[in-house]
């Protein structure tokens, strides 16, 4: 029995092709889509969630090949060798998981690259450069932005097997109830992982004038 509908399938399929006129958009969407899929497939058991987690991991790696595309033409030495050894260190975790069946893999290799693609987006793209002026500092204070944040999701999906709406929901704490509870706990705990920090971190470089010309 397929838990997974063919719609959502497709959509996991189709979108990420918009990574290939629109990068940032593009990556952005096949997040929307595949944190949706969650919500769309309805994991409601343990049996549910083993055929979800291979097939998400599948629809995963998938997308990220439309995303290692645009990372092979930047002309950024730095930026395109740390994202491609991010997306090679979470394809190993992939496929550990597929060979073991042990979601803890997930964990020890967390999928850090689209948020550092992202955020290198959003630096080219207030820079207005092709390269990017980061000295050691900032690179290891946007390496920790990105680790941290996913290493506490991860945790949360992968150890204790929940999603962390589940054991603490702030939506529930704003008094949100019934499908607005539903879609509002993502939203919340999307903006307090990455939303903020990545924000953060972009208006500081801003500030402090680091992005420019090699």
């Amino acid at each position: 029995m397929s838990y997974i509908p063919w719609y959502v399938t497709t959509i996991r399929l189709v979108v990420p092709f918009l990574i290939l006129r629109f990068p940032l958009l593009g990556i952005l969407a096949s997040m929307v889509a595949d944190g949706a899929d969650w919500i769309l497939i309805g994991v409601t058991s343990n049996e549910i969630d083993a055929v979800y987690q291979n097939w998400d991991k599948a629809m995963d790696s998938y997308s990220f090949l439309f995303i290692v595309w645009v990372v092979w033409h930047w002309r950024d030495s730095w930026t395109r060798s740390v994202a491609l050894g991010l997306f090679g260190y979470r394809i190993l975790g992939v496929v550990l998981f597929w060979i073991t069946g042990t979601r803890a893999m997930l964990f020890f290799f967390p999928n850090v690259f689209e948020n550092f693609v992202i955020v290198c987006l959003i630096l080219f793209g207030m820079s207005k450069r092709k390269k990017l002026n980061l000295n050691p500092m900032q690179k290891a204070l946007m390496l920790s932005v990105l680790i941290v944040p996913k290493m506490i999701q991860e945790y949360f999906q992968h150890f204790l097997g929940r999603q962390p709406w589940e054991i603490y929901s702030f939506g529930s704490w704003l008094g949100f109830q019934g499908t607005a509870l539903y879609l509002i706990n993502p939203f919340l705990w999307g903006t307090l992982l990455y939303v903020i920090p990545i924000t953060a971190f972009s208006l500081y470089i801003r500030r402090t004038k680091y992005t420019g010309v090699r």
